[in-house]
């Protein structure tokens, strides 16, 4: 037997193996570019052709962290003195706040006029954000916030401002988070318009409609006993064609959307 020729044949026969296998490898990384290309301009046509409009500035957000809280227990002697506001607490977590003389908001009920009123008026104001007004109801609805951005429907980082028909607040209510911090690891986020194409391969964004906002907040990703862990997670408004708006939510790290149940303490992810 012919040690050398047989040496010599499995070394041109790996070679060639080694060939293919690179080749294989080559063909499969452009079919996967190719495929990705394509159809990402599969979306933009298909939403240019269901007649889907932007209206919003695109977030230039690439990293961002988790964030925590705990839940704020209130006690009389944190609340600031008023002669015009009367306190009652719930459970330790809920404070409701009464007005003796409602304080009137003007003739036209808007964010800029209802934001003035909250960071006037209202226990530590400043720390919440306007998610809604809504006229049917009277009500304005606000989000706490970790470093400028909105904790989504959290019951525990939620103020509710109420309003009577002569535009007066006559009360308000409120939960909070305290120890809010982003944690130190940084996590590699999904685009926002991987954010809308999630929501359209789900059907969830309409034809004629318009994309009128898209933010980034944070979502309730694991809930203890005192202890809340929140995901960065993106808001995308759509305006429908008939003017309702609706909020959809996809968790910016996993892709995935999450819906907020009726029951406050549950949310569910698809």
């Amino acid at each position: 037997m012919d040690w050398n020729k047989i040496k010599t044949i499995f070394i041109i026969v790996f070679f060639i193996l080694n060939i293919f296998l690179f080749l294989l490898f080559f063909n499969r990384y452009n079919e996967a570019q190719e495929y990705q290309v394509d159809g990402e301009t599969t979306i933009q046509e298909r939403l240019q052709a269901d007649n889907i409009r932007f209206n919003s500035t695109p977030v230039d957000t690439i990293k961002e962290s988790y964030a925590s809280g705990n839940i704020q227990v209130y006690s009389f002697e944190d609340l600031p003195e008023s002669e015009n506001q009367t306190y009652e607490v719930f459970n330790s977590t809920e404070l409701l706040a009464s007005f003796n003389e409602p304080i009137g908001l003007g003739t036209l009920v808007n964010p800029t006029v209802v934001n003035l009123f909250v960071n006037e008026h209202v226990f530590n104001g400043a720390s919440y954000e306007l998610f809604k007004i809504d006229e049917t109801s009277m009500e304005a609805t606000y989000f706490q916030t970790i470093n400028n951005r909105q904790i989504f429907h959290n019951q525990n980082a939620l103020l509710t401002i109420y309003w009577n028909e002569e535009n007066e607040v006559y009360k308000y209510e409120q939960t909070a988070l305290e120890d809010l911090e982003a944690f130190e690891q940084t996590e590699n986020l999904l685009t926002d318009d991987t954010a809308v194409e999630v929501l359209y391969q789900r059907n969830l964004i309409k034809p004629n409609s318009t994309i009128s906002l898209i933010s980034l907040g944070y979502s309730t990703l694991v809930q203890l006993t005192e202890t809340q862990v929140f995901a960065p997670t993106w808001r995308v408004r759509v305006e429908l064609q008939d003017g309702t708006n609706e909020d959809y939510f996809v968790n910016a790290v996993e892709g995935k959307i999450i819906e907020f149940s009726k029951d406050p303490e549950e949310i569910v992810e698809q």
